[in-house]
């Protein structure tokens, strides 16, 4: 079953089921893998393959033509809690969103974890598997834990 709640979809967009979509804004011509989860305020360029059990939070942008590997995670809070000191339940003003920026034309591979606060350049790849925890200049190529820059330059 697919839960899309006041999302913007551009035309030629296909959506697998099931997603979670909650008032994100997805561009034209994309293609969004079943058990998407994609929250509020999340951006997505136009020409963007998405595929399954990704996880994309609040404070995300997304460029054109990214392609996002299945299994793919980002993070939106650099220090996640459940509770304040005193016990209480964390709301939302008990937390800073981190912002973080996928490039034009940026592939993220199977399995990587993005940590916020990043961007990741134009064209740049980042191998599976791998933890973002810095930016990633345009046309590198990243990989391992932390990530760590293999290749730079890169003319695709």
């Amino acid at each position: 079953m697919n839960i899309i709640k006041d999302c913007k979809i551009g035309k030629n967009t296909i959506i697998r089921e099931p997603v979670n979509l909650y008032k994100c804004e997805i561009g034209d011509n994309c293609k969004i893998g079943g058990f998407v989860y994609i929250e509020e305020g999340v951006k997505i360029g136009n020409n963007c393959k998405i595929r399954p059990f990704t996880f994309i939070p609040t404070g995300v942008t997304i460029e054109d033509g990214v392609f996002i590997g299945p299994g793919v995670t980002f993070t939106n809070d650099k220090y996640p809690r459940a509770i304040n000191p005193d016990d209480s339940l964390k709301g939302e003003e008990d937390w800073q969103l981190v912002k973080t920026l996928v490039k034009r034309g940026a592939s993220i591979g199977a399995g990587a974890t993005i940590m916020c606060g990043v961007t990741i350049g134009e064209f740049a790849v980042v191998g599976a598997g791998a933890v973002v925890t810095k930016d990633v200049p345009d046309r590198a190529v990243v990989v391992g834990n932390p990530a760590r820059i293999i290749k730079e330059g890169v003319e695709w």
